[in-house]
């Protein structure tokens, strides 16, 4: 059973959902309202932009000093560490039981694009895009699904980079991309162009890409069978131009073995505990 103060954060999350979303779920789910204003409105009323801000701000003062990060950095107390599980995942709950694509729109932005540049990036492209990500300043998508490749995502993967120097000439598509029609900045994963290397096996590098790039195109929103309160489209690139500043890791990047295979498995794996609580959510 929740605590009594997971109760509290539940039951104030609860009216914000009943005077905020309640309302909006026909225009959310059968209308054109994206769902990126009221989540920002959550964001402020609970103070969780400004805390994912000031989290990044010592994350970062740490890497500068040097300091690596623990392997587990949150409370060692059993009723510390329910509260903080507790925190994240009571909103998921009540969110989906009124509209669940506001919280794959909201972890795709906030997790797993987010997530994948504080991971793999280097300090400077840290500071460059996660602060607007985790405050949902500003939309985030992270692009892996091509139309011809779904459960085989890396070995049927098409999109390919191009290196000419220290600049890299992107190409391919990407479908079923959460947050696409909207995002301002974008996580797209390709494989690097190896002559010497068999198409299945050659290098994953993930580059950021900002909307409004010449030559990357973002579609309209998908009509799906539900869950239009999460918007869901199409991307193009051709021939988009981008320097090292812009692929994730840098040059070390580039020397690692099988680019970054592993690491864009490992961003998966962070979905699994929030889809959990999803679905409690909507059984509820």
């Amino acid at each position: 059973e929740w605590s009594d103060s997971q109760l509290m954060i539940r039951d104030a999350v609860r009216r914000f959902v009943d005077e905020e979303i309640v309302p909006n779920v026909k225009e959310l789910e059968h209308g054109d309202l994206p769902p990126y204003d009221i989540l920002r409105k959550m964001y402020a009323t609970f103070g969780m932009g400004e805390m994912a801000r000031s989290r990044f701000e010592k994350q970062v003062a740490a890497e500068k000093r040097g300091e690596k990060r623990k392997a587990s950095s949150g409370p060692k107390d059993p009723a510390a560490q329910a509260d903080q599980a507790a925190a994240t995942l009571i909103p998921i709950i009540e969110l989906c039981r009124h509209c669940p694509g506001m919280v794959t729109a909201m972890g795709v932005s906030v997790g797993l694009t987010a997530g994948a540049i504080l991971s793999k990036g280097t300090l400077e492209q840290k500071e460059r895009w996660a602060p607007d990500l985790l405050s949902l300043d500003k939309v985030g998508a992270w692009a892996i699904t091509e139309p011809g490749s779904g459960s085989d995502a890396f070995g049927g993967m098409r999109s390919s980079a191009r290196r000419e120097g220290d600049e890299f000439i992107l190409n391919g598509s990407k479908t079923f991309i959460t947050n696409g029609p909207h995002a301002d900045t974008t996580v797209f994963i390709c494989k690097l162009e190896e002559s010497d290397v068999d198409p299945r096996d050659r290098k994953i590098l993930n580059f950021v890409l900002d909307r409004g790039m010449p030559g990357f195109e973002q579609s309209g929103a998908l009509r799906k069978m539900g869950m239009h309160s999460s918007p869901t489209g199409e991307l193009f690139l051709k021939d988009v131009r981008v320097g090292m500043d812009r692929l994730l890791g840098g040059k070390d990047a580039l020397e690692k073995k099988g680019g970054g295979r592993e690491s864009a498995k490992g961003t998966f794996q962070t979905e699994r505990s929030g889809v959990a609580a999803m679905a409690l959510g909507m059984v509820e």
